[in-house]
């Protein structure tokens, strides 16, 4: 006897609720209120979330920190009801506010928490394991969520102290066994991407960060839904599951056909865009909600003695980036650092005179904190090198590497370096490129030097696995978009300073 069953799922929301990308406040086909106005649920119809949900647009930001203009149940988990989703799965930028955040938006999910990978030590965020849903036709869907163990390594660590995770990979297994006997279907919502190449097979990545294709080669789950490197990955067959996964920022939803027929399961999917279309409801309630959202954005904050005009980014690269160097600024003036380094987002940017929130949160769209490293010249030579890294040539010309570009595209792995200028020879191979590095116009020598940076870019991620070794000498826990802010109140008018950056030989 044939049953079947329909599947919609989203990842990586970031907050995306209204059709808006925030950069104006022109209407865009996106946003998770047009994605679900598509869904249509029956008894045979689940609806999935693989996280990143709280964090990122500037919608998240304003209820999360000003949360006296926020209507009592979270405007998130209301969009998330109104479409009756029935599992999410935490990603890794939820975990971003601490416990009492994350337990208080999970409270309020009328869906169950998924993540096997995850202690809830104090028992208030209501995660389960893994779930098996029966549908109206009986065909049992055994589910499981996982969330990228390199939690432990991004997150500060008081915001995991009622929290535990798990190794990931090992999780999934655990709880595929559990869910083979109990289920027709199996499937496993993973926050976390491939770390090989999916045509060519190629190791990508070996730091765990990312285990999709383990899974999928060691497990055998009949779906593997992804998430988290927000690669927009059309549904596929890989030794012997289905698997896909989504852009960012609620562009587009997938909608998956399973088929169970003698025993053996067959999925469809197709990845779809978000549209043009949403319900009156919850969008006309969360309307003025967003209107004092898009007011707030609008409001001016400072003003800057000169624009920075749009550049590309091998040009920011090779000759700097007045963007960067603000940044920068702000974060040796907060840190008290020797010198600081900043990472900036794919997309292009500029900033006017008149600098507003929309402004600030458009060059720098990151919730990161910062920490101080106490760094010497070996290490810090590895940290540029990985920089160096970022350029290759080709006929004789400069270009953006694969290695940035590939599989996805990750120009905030490029980092903008202050309070140092050094040598790089492009020429030369990767890893022996940067020649000299001068500080205050001299050599480093035996010194050690206090290093300024995201929590981010301190974990290691992003190939500058050195940071790990570094002593921690402290952690700042302001957000830095919110240091900014109160760097622009400060200055009535605020001059852009180049300090260091690298010269090519």
């Amino acid at each position: 006897m044939e049953k079947q069953a329909r599947i919609y799922y989203t990842s990586d929301v970031h907050g995306y609720l209204f059709p808006t990308s925030y950069g104006d406040r022109e209407e865009r086909p996106m946003g998770l209120l047009n994605c679900i106005s598509n869904f249509r649920k029956d008894g045979n119809t689940l609806v999935f979330d693989g996280g990143d949900t709280l964090q990122g647009a500037p919608f998240a930001t304003y209820i999360t920190s000003r949360k006296e203009a926020v209507p009592e149940m979270n405007p998130i988990a209301r969009v998330y009801n109104a479409a009756g989703y029935d599992a999410v799965v935490p990603g890794n930028h939820d975990f971003n506010f601490g416990y009492e955040c994350l337990a208080e938006y999970f409270q309020a999910l009328q869906g169950i928490c998924l993540c096997a990978n995850v202690e809830d030590l104090e028992g208030k965020a209501r995660i389960s394991r893994s779930h098996v849903f029966t549908l109206e036709n009986g065909l049992r869907l055994g589910v499981a969520g996982i969330v990228t163990d390199y939690v432990n390594v991004w997150e500060q660590p008081e915001h995991l102290d009622k929290i535990r995770i798990t190794d990931a990979f090992e999780a999934a297994a655990e709880e595929l066994q559990k869910l083979k006997s109990q289920a027709d279907v199996t499937i496993c919502i993973y926050h976390g991407g491939y770390e090989c190449d999916l045509d060519k097979g190629m190791v990508l990545s070996t730091t765990g960060e990312n285990v999709g294709c383990r899974i999928l080669k060691e497990l055998d789950y009949d779906i593997l839904l992804t998430a988290h490197q927000h690669m927009s990955v059309p549904g596929r067959e890989l030794f012997g599951t289905h698997t896909l996964q989504l852009a960012p920022n609620a562009v587009q939803y997938a909608c998956l056909d399973i088929r169970l027929e003698n025993g053996k399961v067959s999925v469809n999917s197709s990845i779809c865009p978000a549209g043009e279309v949403h319900g009156k409801e919850p969008y006309e309630s969360l309307l003025p909600l967003e209107e004092a959202v898009q007011e707030w954005l609008d409001v001016d904050i400072g003003r800057l003695k000169e624009p920075v005009p749009e550049k590309n980014k091998l040009e920011m690269a090779l000759h700097g980036s007045a963007i960067a160097d603000f940044f920068n600024q702000v974060q040796l003036e907060y840190s008290g650092a020797d010198i600081s380094c900043v990472g900036l987002g794919n997309s292009p940017i500029s900033l006017p005179d008149h600098v507003t929130m929309r402004d600030m949160v458009r060059v720098y769209p990151f919730s990161n904190t910062l920490v101080v490293l106490e760094i010497n010249e070996e290490s810090l030579k590895k940290a540029l090198e990985r920089c160096a890294e970022y350029f290759t040539l080709k006929d004789g010309n400069i270009e953006i590497s694969d290695v940035f570009l590939k599989p996805k595209v990750e120009h905030y792995n490029y980092d903008y370096f202050a309070g140092i200028t050094f040598e790089a020879d492009l020429k030369e191979p990767v890893g022996k490129r940067v020649k000299k590095i001068l500080y205050k116009g001299a050599p480093l020598g035996d010194r050690s030097l206090s290093l300024c940076m995201s929590d981010y870019r301190a974990s290691g991620t992003g190939g500058y696995d050195v940071y790990r070794e570094c002593r921690v000498i402290k952690r700042i826990g302001t957000e830095v978009p919110q240091m900014a802010l109160e760097y622009m109140r400060k200055h009535s008018e605020v001059e852009i300073r180049k300090n260091g950056g690298m010269i090519l030989l």
